[in-house]
């Protein structure tokens, strides 16, 4: 797949420049009108270069979510997001690339549930929150749902970096 190249403000994916950013894909949506809250997957990017997730959309993906950029360390980035950030492309829609983002994300939590990938499991997303990670309109929403959920990585981080966290030198958070 070639790169996108140059966007309409000049600027070019640099993949993998933040590696250290997350990736959050809705794994349950809450039904309407019901209390049960929804629940979201934080995952790592390189999660997008496992051998069964689809390539190369996987990479594509990937790439727009280290190399962006806008990206900053430790950001929450959801594919709705990324949808948004593809518009500075003029001439390039998931489709023209020829990515299925929820084909991707698909294999990506069939490889989480599989136990082939580390991830994180957050619930708390509303019914329009939930909406909102799949419609790249609903910004408002996904950035309520991405400040809740960004302070609770944070929060995992911070008890994984604690010496009883048993972690083993080389192991990494996600």
């Amino acid at each position: 797949m070639e790169p996108l190249g140059v966007n309409a403000y000049g600027e070019v994916l640099d993949p993998g420049r933040v590696a250290d950013c997350h990736l959050g894909l809705l794994l349950h949506a809450p039904p309407v009108g019901e209390p049960e809250p929804g629940r979201v997957l934080v995952v790592a990017p390189r999660a997008l270069l496992h051998p069964r997730v689809p390539q190369p959309a996987g990479s594509l993906v990937y790439e727009l979510v280290t190399g962006h950029p806008d990206r900053e360390p430790g950001e929450l980035v959801f594919l709705a997001d990324l949808a948004v950030e593809l518009r500075a492309w003029p001439a390039e829609t998931w489709a023209g690339l020829g990515v299925d983002p929820a084909a991707v994300a698909r294999a990506v939590l069939a490889c989480w549930r599989a136990g082939e990938l580390l991830g994180l499991e957050l619930d708390g997303a509303t019914f329009e929150e939930a909406r909102a990670l799949e419609r790249p309109a609903m910004a408002y929403a996904r950035g309520q749902l991405r400040a809740r959920l960004a302070r609770q990585v944070q929060r995992a981080h911070r008890r994984w970096l604690h010496p009883s966290s048993q972690r083993r030198p080389g192991d990494t958070f996600l």
